[in-house]
């Protein structure tokens, strides 16, 4: 009589505390940004079972959290399928319902790259700013615990401190309660509504001053000389499909140039160019014909409006 064996292998996931990064953390920052299940005010659910099999591949090769979390917030959107849109259906989905309907706000792109952190054991929260100092709406990104502190990154970047954030950051007034940076966590001494004013509100800690020093490193290394203005450019409606704006100078060299933001755009994104202080100078949409005279003002910003 002949006995055949059958060997069943189980694969089983990895726990947090098979990770090199695991248990690295202060036991508070744990408690309060890594075993929670909601992030913001979405509506609770069991994201972990669903989203952390399409975030371990991601991080197999990492060796640190800081190489994790780049890997995680480069690669969600192509593991995952979900991008942003203006089309969503509401503003704070939680992380399944994001994985479903595919189409969410940053606030949504926050709430999911949060949960597919803590997937994998990394502390994260989920922070940003009620509204902008000179340009509409509110903004939400999220921050991941390693090395001793919290580090700014948002979903689809491949690099922390995202540059178009840190400038507008240092156009905020913090003397304005709507313009402070809050963070989310059950600890908080302050509150923060992710959305505007007189939305839910949440536990928070009050980071302001951390960022503003964050975008005044980022203004010494990367800001404009005092020469040069930075314009920032809108059109209205958004088109569908893409147009570059140039700034020229009188002979019709290009000095600058940018996409235009479309409607699949964040409604924050302005095309970002640099308008020098001295000269005469005109935009125009690439391949027509058509110009108009642009002058600098005192200010360090400029906001245009194409209707």
């Amino acid at each position: 009589m002949k006995f055949i064996i059958t060997v069943c292998l189980f694969i089983l996931p990895l726990q947090a505390a098979d990770f090199p990064w695991s248990n690295t953390a202060p036991a508070q920052v744990e408690e309060a940004s890594l075993h929670p299940d909601t992030v913001l005010d979405e509506v609770p659910c069991d994201w972990r079972p669903t989203l952390t099999p399409i975030v371990e591949p991601l991080v197999k090769d990492c060796s640190t959290a800081r190489e994790a979390v780049l890997h995680i917030a480069s690669n969600l959107s192509r593991s995952t399928g979900v991008y942003y849109s203006p089309a969503r259906r509401k503003h704070n989905m939680n992380a399944m319902e994001a994985l479903a309907e595919k189409k969410v706000s940053c606030t949504g792109q926050s709430i999911l790259l949060v949960c597919a952190l803590r997937s994998v054991g990394i502390p994260a929260r989920a922070a940003g700013v009620c509204t902008w100092n000179h340009i509409r709406g509110n903004h939400t990104w999220a921050e991941a615990w390693f090395e001793g502190g919290w580090h700014m990154i948002e979903f689809n970047e491949r690099d922390f401190n995202t540059p178009w954030v840190m400038e507008n950051i240092g156009m905020l007034n913090p003397r304005l309660s709507v313009q402070r940076i809050k963070a989310a966590t059950p600890q908080g001494k302050s509150t923060w509504s992710p959305e505007l004013p007189g939305s839910t509100s949440i536990p928070a800690e009050d980071v302001t001053e951390r960022y503003s020093q964050l975008a005044l490193n980022w203004y010494q290394q990367n800001g404009l000389p005092a020469n040069i203005q930075r314009l920032l450019v809108d059109s209205f409606p958004r088109q569908h499909t893409v147009h570059t704006i140039e700034l020229i100078d009188a002979a019709g060299k290009t000095i600058s140039s940018a996409k235009l933001p479309t409607v699949a755009d964040d409604m924050r994104y302005l095309a970002r160019l640099a308008l020098p202080r001295e000269g005469k100078f005109f935009l125009r949409i690439q391949g027509k014909a058509n110009q108009f005279p642009i002058s600098p003002t005192e200010s360090a910003v400029q906001l245009l409006l194409l209707r």
